[in-house]
């Protein structure tokens, strides 16, 4: 199984509002579709919300939960806004012939302060047997102890790794830097000289930047890889299995 995450900052521009990167979105769909084409279909993918989601709940202040009817709006307009950016992945991906399927998450999910509490997994498992690409995304999902709460993409990753032997985060960048210089693989043994170097977003990210990503992906046992987007050809050759320059991260 195969998991990918398109990050945010690889599919919307997120230095503006609610605009999509449509070349970007563009091309990884084709590359995911050569993957599609060359025999691997067992693929799941999460992205994340960029200047679609990280903008709203910074305005509308939902970011630690939601009890107000403004607050309550301001979700209402989150949820309509990833919802829409997953539309025009899914449309991407089926313009180049992958039956991708658009699942939303706050229809899945029930947190527990800002953690996963339930995840009902029935329909993601079925989009697959019936031989579709499930497409989910960072989103406001219900919390028992918060009304609402941000479900980063990072988090739903982290959830679903446990079915995944391989899992491609495609980013902005190629990968992580120590010192100016890529790091090409990840360990404990050289995580804490390598965690000083994590920053986050220089744009609003409510999720944590790199620095969240790692902590979030911690348990996860399947091996990581952190590729550059604006590369397409270094993530399809990471689906096929093949290397490519990135860093690798095994936890």
């Amino acid at each position: 199984m195969q998991l990918l995450k398109l990050g945010g900052s690889a599919i919307t521009m997120k230095q503006d509002y609610m605009k999509a990167n449509d070349a970007s979105i563009a091309a990884l769909a084709k590359a995911i579709a050569k993957a599609w084409v060359s025999g691997v279909r067992e693929i799941m993918i999460v992205h994340g919300a960029g200047s679609f989601g990280h903008a709203l709940v910074l305005k509308y202040g939902i970011n630690n939960g939601v009890r107000t009817m403004e607050q309550q709006k301001g979700c209402r307009k989150t949820q309509e806004a990833c919802a829409y950016l997953s539309s025009l992945v899914v449309n991407a991906l089926a313009r180049q012939g992958v039956p991708a399927v658009s699942i939303a998450p706050h229809s899945l999910i029930v947190s527990k302060n800002r953690r996963i509490a339930t995840f009902e997994e029935a329909p993601v498992l079925e989009c697959l047997a019936e031989g579709k690409l499930p497409v989910l995304y960072g989103d406001m999902v219900m919390d028992s102890k918060l009304g609402f709460s941000v479900c980063s993409g990072d988090q739903i990753i982290s959830y679903l790794a446990k079915w995944a032997d391989r899992v491609v985060l495609a980013s902005n960048v190629d990968g992580i830097f120590a010192d100016g210089k890529l790091v090409t693989k990840i360990t404990r043994s050289n995580f804490n000289k390598i965690k000083k170097h994590l920053s986050g977003s220089k744009t609003p990210d409510v999720t944590g930047g790199m620095a969240g990503k790692i902590a979030e992906l911690a348990k996860v046992k399947a091996p990581i890889y952190i590729v550059n987007a604006a590369k397409p050809e270094r993530v399809t050759a990471l689906l096929l299995g093949k290397k490519a320059v990135c860093t690798e991260i095994r936890f």
